[in-house]
């Protein structure tokens, strides 16, 4: 995504999923990601590459949460790279990533954000849909703000080690809200959530939950895109059931 005249030029491509444009106003846009087949199957491999230029705005959202599905002996992976340049802004208010029973995941997000840039991401992951015990979970995530390392994390939540101490007990959702080349001010007091000020230039949200409908960090994310928001000179009109957005 880059500037072209003062408006925002989007150059999509299409793979496992489909970005489809919601709107374009300026130098902003909207995007949602689509899957165009079942996803994901043993042996998917799905890589999404977003680069948001300076001086513009995306707004990147899932249709729908992903589910991996058992994949009979087969693994899969979901490798994510996200860049902001300078004076750019990129939200994602992403939906859940479903391990199924079976399902043997890896999952790489590898983020950098220049100098100036923003990035507000939403991200949950959820081990097993209803009454499963959910698959194996590979997490890596290396984030970078203005060129040094913000974040470096990886989570090997395989189902035989989960039970272990100091590991996930009974939790089987890992709710996330990242914010990355900003500093939030304030937060709702959310039970159940723990908040990390990053060194160099960023925030985390974190809840561990049973079920996804006992994490609040969604009312978290609408405080901390607001300030985004404000921030920019934008006033925010509510979606009811989605993140605030422009």
């Amino acid at each position: 995504m880059a500037l072209d005249g003062g408006r925002a030029r989007l150059e999509l491509a299409t793979g496992l999923l489909a970005p489809r444009v919601v709107r374009v106003t300026g130098s902003r846009a909207e995007v949602a990601l689509v899957a165009t087949t079942a996803t994901l199957l043993g042996g998917d491999e799905v890589r999404l590459d977003v680069e948001v230029g300076t001086g513009t705005w995306l707004d990147l959202r899932d249709v729908a949460g992903t589910v991996a599905y058992h994949g009979r002996g087969r693994a899969c992976r979901v490798d994510v790279r996200l860049r902001v340049a300078p004076g750019a802004t990129l939200t994602w208010a992403g939906e859940p990533l479903v391990v199924s029973g079976g399902a043997d995941v890896t999952r790489t997000l590898d983020v950098d954000v220049a100098a100036g840039g923003r990035l507000l991401l939403h991200d949950t992951v959820a081990l097993g849909r209803s009454g499963e015990a959910g698959g194996d979970l590979r997490c890596t995530t290396t984030a970078c703000a203005d060129g040094r390392a913000a974040l470096v994390e990886e989570l090997r939540l395989g189902s035989s080690a989960r039970s272990q101490p100091g590991v996930l007990a009974d939790a089987r959702i890992v709710d996330t809200v990242t914010a990355l080349g900003w500093r939030p001010t304030g937060a709702p007091a959310l039970p159940g959530a723990d908040v990390y000020v990053l060194e160099h230039g960023g925030t985390v949200a974190r809840v561990l939950a049973g079920e996804a409908h006992e994490s609040r960090l969604r009312a978290l994310w609408d405080v901390w895109r607001g300030q985004l928001g404000a921030a920019d000179g934008t006033t925010l009109v509510t979606d009811p059931g989605r993140p605030g957005r422009a």
